[in-house]
């Protein structure tokens, strides 16, 4: 995706935000690979790193949805620390860099190029940096949390946006690229980015962590250690199933279903 230089970001999004529908503070969601998960709970907080589309040090999360997919996650790999780790994480723990209605990393990678216009460039769509902006963003485009976190734009989204309005018309077309019965699918094209410029510390701020079972017990033998880790750090977490020689994006579905579960314990989703 084009990036804007010299000129004054369009921004047409922030108009359209409809605030005070959804809660205004969200739970955040960081998915890695489970080798480097156990690095960020050896540290005890998500540690910054630089950023190469923003050329800053920053560390990202997505509003609710575990919309994360590792670039060579389709192919089969027999090694657990490359399938997928969750972090369920506080709002209050973030103060929000900048707040993106999609993936910037997927877009600056030309994920969504085939529904982009490319005369809207990526700083165009930046909302506000607050955790508000991202609950006006879900209120004005989607009907609900529910079909937020499915990918469900409204219906109907569009029908009065004028021509020139391009970023909008822009989100609308690399956001239906989320939904079910897209020829691309993705969710990344509509989950919300948040991303911070501080380190974020675990303790007290992760309110859950989906692991694979089998890197916690493996047939009774306990990862003892990284059990007590997570026990420190007050670290609820929850299972899946993996098995070696399958890929790890295979397990995007059920990491999600795991998570919406949580969501509906907790009284967030119906």
């Amino acid at each position: 995706m084009r990036r804007r230089k010299g000129l004054t970001p369009q921004r047409q999004l922030r108009t359209r935000a409809n605030r005070g529908t959804i809660p205004e503070k969200l739970p955040l969601v960081h998915v890695t690979a489970t080798g480097f998960a156990r690095e960020i709970v050896e540290s005890g907080q998500f540690e910054v790193r630089r950023c190469k589309v923003f050329d800053r040090d920053l560390v990202y999360f997505f509003v609710l949805r575990p919309a994360y997919r590792r670039k060579d996650g389709d192919a089969k790999s027999e090694k657990i620390n490359r399938f997928p780790f969750v972090f369920v994480v506080s709002p209050d723990a973030v103060t929000p860099f900048h707040v993106y209605p999609f993936d910037t990393g997927g877009a600056d990678a030309g994920i969504f190029a085939a529904q982009a216009d490319e005369f809207v460039c990526l700083e165009d769509f930046e909302l506000e940096p607050t955790h508000s902006a991202a609950a006006g963003q879900i209120g004005w485009a989607f009907k609900s949390l529910e079909d937020y976190f499915n990918g469900e734009l409204r219906s109907g989204l569009i029908a009065e946006v004028p021509a020139h309005e391009t970023v909008t018309l822009g989100y609308h077309a690399i956001a239906g690229m989320a939904r079910a019965g897209s020829n691309q699918p993705d969710k990344r094209a509509s989950a919300i980015e948040m991303a911070s410029s501080h380190n974020v510390p675990l303790k007290d701020n992760v309110l859950l962590a989906v692991i694979p079972r089998q890197y916690l017990d493996d047939d009774g033998r306990e990862n003892t250690s990284f059990i007590n880790q997570l026990k420190a750090l007050s670290i609820e977490w929850r299972t899946y199933d993996w098995q070696p020689n399958t890929a790890p994006n295979e397990l995007q579905e059920e990491v999600s279903r795991i998570v919406r579960r949580y969501f509906t314990d907790t009284n967030l989703l119906s």
